[in-house]
């Protein structure tokens, strides 16, 4: 496994999207630290926001379409006495690492300069990269899960940005409008269920959180809060995050035991 996930870094490397995804974080870290909002937090939950938006985006469809595409050479290496697991997990891992470095040098080497003098921003910083990383594990299982069902590249795309526009956009206003119909019930601890099931929310609650920017929670976070405060935030967000990345992996990978090359 190890020769596998070395050597998809390399072609990650190599296929040079990782310096543009690097890039493009740079270049939006630059346009919001010296034309933005010079305040701290707010400052802050910028960069969150486009976290948010950017990593769920790019991991799940740069992951899928690489899945898909490598499937030829993955037949090669099988025939060579490489088993399915080490190829699967090889390749899960080096295409994960690759896009965490990618963010790290992105977010982490700009976020070091603009957070230097503040400590307490600077630490929320470097939660916001771990949660970017995990989230980054997140979504590469998800498009993992979403190749090992479909072989077409174009419909595996669509799909893919299919559940990022759920995860960031559409889920908010489903749990609103679940609330707003149920009004009459206690509908308390169905919702909070309903809100644990998204990866992206979990992480925005939690760091706004630790910002007192409660205003900025919404409906979802302001119910979480409540019922759970920051620390019981903060537990259930690693647990919920780490599912995350179990069940998508474990459904991809006994599909690609059964996958018929």
């Amino acid at each position: 496994m190890k020769e596998i996930l070395l050597f998809e870094i390399k072609e990650n490397i190599r296929s040079r999207w990782v310096f543009i995804y690097s890039g493009l974080l740079i270049l939006v870290m630059m346009i919001l630290s010296f034309f933005g909002d010079q305040n701290g937090i707010r400052l802050l939950v910028s960069i969150m926001n486009l976290t948010l938006i950017v990593v769920p985006l790019f991991s799940i469809t740069f992951s899928g379409m690489s899945f898909l595409e490598s499937m030829p050479f993955a037949e090669v290496l099988l025939s060579k006495s490489v088993t399915r697991t080490s190829l699967f997990f090889g390749k899960y891992l080096g295409i994960t690492i690759s896009l965490s470095l990618g963010l790290l040098l992105g977010l982490g080497i700009p976020g070091l300069f603009v957070f230097a003098n503040d400590p307490n921003f600077l630490f929320l910083f470097f939660e916001l990269l771990f949660f970017g990383i995990f989230l980054t594990s997140i979504f590469v299982a998800i498009a993992f899960s979403i190749s090992s069902f479909i072989r077409r590249g174009e419909i595996v795309l669509t799909i893919s940005l299919l559940v990022w526009l759920y995860f960031f956009i559409f889920f908010d206003a489903l749990v609103f409008i679940f609330s707003l119909y149920s009004g009459d019930y206690p509908i308390e601890i169905p919702s909070l269920i309903v809100i644990l099931l998204n990866p992206i929310d979990l992480i925005r609650i939690l760091l706004i959180l630790q910002t007192s920017s409660s205003a900025l929670l919404g409906f979802s976070g302001a119910l979480l809060l409540k019922q759970l405060g920051v620390w019981g935030v903060l537990g259930i967000t690693v647990l919920f995050l780490s599912l995350w990345v179990t069940f998508p992996l474990y459904i991809s990978f006994k599909r690609f035991q059964k996958r018929n090359f």
